[in-house]
């Protein structure tokens, strides 16, 4: 009976402690709203008070407005007013975007700052405008360039593949066509045509035939080469004025051709690539005189073997 009573008391003891602690809670967040609360109501307090100076800063200036109004309507409606119309409202400068801010008399000292900063903000929205130009000019040269390099690139592989092209024309001409076995060919012809029969069984040959067949061949080649070197002269003629004085920079660099004007520099840059597409360009009047002193010495030649030939037909 004892153990139950002292268990009894404990029990007693446990809760009245877990009541004291949940009393003690809540105490504790009491506290906590009420200081919360306490700091909501300094900041309504300051805001008020704010907003009350607001308030009265905003009923001076409607008291200074009107009363201005007032002044201004009073000068309006005076007797001998020269202006000619009423005024019911204080008159503002407008925004003429005026690169320079001007003053008027009916402006107040308070009001020149909003003016001046109208203006301010014009000029800036002016001066953003001219920048956007610029940089939208500035982008379209830049393409504009670009474009004109990429066109000068193609133009410079273009004038490469040409120049390589003639070459192996050069190339194919003279070691391709073997010239020399046409011409031996058209003179062995030449000189089958022209045996003469002898007493004796031999014969001989004229050189007139083969001579003038060796002439013919030489100026036919000479004028076809004389053409083609004409028409790749005038191509690129062509190709180089595209180029503009800009893009023969580096072409007159690399052929060691002086820079003079814009019509002569192309000339001797396209007879510098003649020159190394065809070879150098030999004299005609040289050449024939050659061919000439070849083709006499060929006759005497050719004479002295018919003298021969007519006195072995004779002893026999």
């Amino acid at each position: 009976m004892y153990l139950q009573n002292e268990i009894m008391e404990l029990r007693r003891r446990v809760g009245e402690k877990h009541v004291n602690d949940d009393e003690m809670t809540a105490l504790k967040a009491e506290i906590g709203e009420l200081k919360q609360s306490e700091y909501m109501k300094t900041n309504f307090e300051q805001e008020i008070s704010g907003l009350r100076k607001e308030v009265c800063m905003l009923r001076d200036q409607n008291e200074r407005m009107m009363s201005e109004a007032g002044q201004w309507k009073e000068q309006a409606l005076r007797p001998g007013n020269k202006w000619g119309s009423v005024v019911l409202q204080t008159p503002t400068c407008p925004d003429r975007s005026s690169p320079k801010p001007r003053w008027t008399d009916n402006v107040r000292e308070e009001d020149k700052w909003k003016v001046e900063y109208r203006n301010l903000q014009s000029l800036h929205r002016l001066a953003n405008i001219e920048a956007e130009a610029l940089k939208q000019k500035r982008a379209e040269a830049e393409a504009c360039r670009v474009k004109v390099e990429e066109q000068v690139k193609s133009l410079e592989e273009k004038m490469s593949q040409l120049m390589a092209s003639g070459e192996k024309g050069k190339e194919k001409s003279i070691g391709g066509t073997n010239l020399k076995d046409r011409l031996e060919d058209a003179a062995v012809r030449s000189a089958r045509k022209g045996w003469k029969v002898t007493p004796g069984g031999t014969g001989c040959k004229t050189s007139t035939t083969s001579m003038r067949s060796e002439k013919e061949l030489n100026q036919q080649q000479s004028a076809a080469t004389a053409n083609n070197r004409a028409e790749f002269v005038e191509e690129q003629k062509r190709q180089l004025r595209m180029l503009r004085k800009a893009g023969l920079e580096p072409l007159y660099k690399e052929e060691g051709v002086k820079l003079g004007k814009f019509e002569d520099t192309v000339c001797d840059l396209a007879e510098a690539h003649a020159k190394k597409a065809f070879g150098e360009l030999s004299d005609p009047s040289s050449r024939q005189d050659k061919e000439v002193q070849e083709f006499s010495d060929d006759a005497s030649k050719n004479s002295g073997d018919t003298k021969e030939e007519v006195e072995r037909s004779v002893e026999l």
